[in-house]
């Protein structure tokens, strides 16, 4: 018999889907999966066909601190910010290698998904295509619209000539160096995942976007986050179909200046968008796969329930937040505690050493000390510009911290506390973790998740982003919990540390263990611990 509960949560196209693929997982994965290694596999990389293609220099081997995208890391270091970049090709080769290149190659008879870029992916799909829009020309590349080839670390013009002002007005954005667009290709992964490859590129497309916002960072490129902008001028300009493949997010890239917590201006007064200023295009790619997109016809259905026609009124982000109760007995664990100064932790050495643990993840049963999961947690919820609002505001998201083998921390749940002060963890009274912790275990047998450090849980409020976004805020609360995820996730590595993402848990068990109501749900899970030496040969890629 359904609860009222139930029926608020079936309420709307977007909530529907949020039940289908949380509380009813088990039916939807029931409906089978397709097989990999067949005819139906798409390509990794999309690749353009007949048209003209650019090989970007070798990308830097260093390109500056991992943390200088947050505003408590450059309020403490004033005085060595990085200079404000200007995209040229040798900066636009450093941002779109290390936002989403071909990182290492797994070799050897048993790597199953061998490519593997700067953020995690499941299975290695990748659905996730960048696009960069050149305001100006960059050497021998004029100014237009290009995609990104990892595999080539190369760029394909797609449509020559500076930001529209159908676009400019459609993203809300200024474009005074470019935009970097991030879209979800779905049949990189639905031909495996059918519906719930909706949940995996979302996720994705926050992980890549969290992480050009680290990469433009370093490379004194600001950037703001669009969520909301009008789809079809956007898919329109890139020449995209809006149904195979989308945008997700849009970056306005500037360079950066010395102002903090400055407002940004608005684009351009609001008007209907018109988009006779730049014509049509439908440029050729390959392609493999001819299974019909029928096998995931929830997934269109809601992606196109989600589009927009332009951004949309600014948000309260304290309306995301669940109801903060009084902390444990043990109280308080401040995270803000000595670290390296500005250039001690190289965001492409971080980048380089992230992973996910292998194939299968059994960490080292050494205790992990407490200074190095503060380091991978500090700057978790660091305020993100974004169009939310005027000036940029804490992620949509809340994360909690299961304390596990960590030297310098009670063993427990703790809230994740930033903001008003010094980042810290909160201890919630006493909760039994023991069966969230087998249940872990049992729905995820590839990570052993009893020898972790800590598991990070971060939840979205789902009603709260139905009513600010409608249908959008499914994959939009996805994605701001992946910037969160790999902020963690880079954070961790440069700690020695590695984050495995997995969404195999039951969402109820975890919500009750926080203490949480039916509206919040954790969307990701990170297991964080220490890798032990294992048998996969990952080489790096050499310049």
């Amino acid at each position: 018999m359904r609860s009222a509960t139930d029926d608020r949560l079936r309420g709307s196209v977007g909530l529907r889907f949020w039940w289908r693929t949380f509380e009813g997982v088990q039916d939807l994965f029931a409906e089978g999966h397709g097989e990999e290694g067949g005819p139906d596999d798409p390509l990794p990389v999309k690749t353009y066909r007949g048209l003209p293609r650019y090989v970007l220099p070798e990308p830097a081997r260093r390109i500056g601190d991992a943390r200088w995208s947050f505003a408590a890391f450059r309020a403490a270091h004033p005085q060595g910010a990085p200079a404000p970049g200007v995209l040229d090709r040798h900066t636009l080769s450093a941002l779109l290698y290390w936002t989403y290149g071909v990182g290492r190659i797994e070799l050897g008879p048993h790597a199953v998904w061998p490519y593997h870029r700067m953020v995690a992916s499941a299975r290695c799909f990748h659905p996730v295509e960048l696009y960069v829009w050149l305001a100006r020309p960059a050497g021998e590349l004029p100014a237009g619209c290009y995609h990104y080839h990892p595999a080539h670390h190369a760029v394909t013009l797609l449509r020559e000539g500076g930001v529209p002002d159908a676009v400019r007005i459609g993203a809300g954005v200024r474009a005074q160096a470019g935009l970097l667009v991030a879209s979800a290709w779905f049949r990189k992964t639905a031909f495996r995942y059918r519906d719930y490859a909706y949940r995996l590129c979302a996720q994705e497309a926050g992980m890549t976007v969290g992480n050009a916002l680290l990469t433009g960072a370093a490379l004194g490129l600001r950037a703001r986050v669009h969520h909301r902008f009008d789809d079809a001028v956007v898919n329109r300009a890139l020449g995209l179909d809006g149904r195979e493949e989308t945008a997700f997010a849009v970056l306005d890239l500037a360079p950066s200046t010395a102002e903090e917590g400055a407002p940004v201006a608005a684009a351009a007064p609001q008007q209907p968008c018109v988009p006779s200023d730049f014509p049509e295009i439908r440029p050729v790619h390959a392609e493999t796969g001819r299974m019909s997109d029928g096998a995931w016809s929830g997934l269109t259905a809601l992606d196109l329930a989600a589009r927009l026609a332009g951004p949309g009124a600014p948000v309260d982000p304290g309306g995301f937040r669940p109801p903060v109760g009084a902390p444990g007995p043990d109280g308080v664990l401040g995270l803000a505690g000595p670290e390296p100064g500005a250039g001690g932790v190289e965001l492409a050495a971080a980048l380089r050493a992230r992973d996910s643990g292998g194939r299968m993840f059994l960490p080292d049963a050494r205790p992990v000390a407490f200074a190095r999961l503060a380091s991978a947690l500090r700057y978790a919820l660091e305020p993100v510009p974004s169009d939310h609002a005027a000036a940029p505001c804490r992620p949509l998201v809340s994360a909690h911290v299961l304390v596990l083998g960590t030297d310098g921390a009670s063993t427990g749940l703790y809230r994740l506390a930033a903001g008003a002060g010094p980042p810290a963890l909160v201890r919630l009274p006493a909760r039994d973790w023991r069966a969230v912790l087998g249940m872990l275990c049992d729905r995820t047998p590839a990570v052993n998740a009893a020898k972790a450090g800590a598991v990070v849980f971060l939840t979205a409020d789902r009603l709260a982003g139905d009513r600010w976004f409608g249908a959008r805020g499914y994959r939009l609360l996805h994605q701001e919990a992946g910037i969160v995820a790999q902020r963690v996730s880079v954070l961790a590595a440069a700690a020695g540390l590695s984050a495995r993402i997995t969404n195999g848990y039951h969402d109820g068990m975890v919500r009750d263990l926080i203490g949480l109501d039916a509206a919040q749900v954790p969307v990701f899970t990170l297991i964080v611990g220490r890798r032990r030496p294992t048998a996969q040969y990952e080489p790096e890629l050499i310049w």
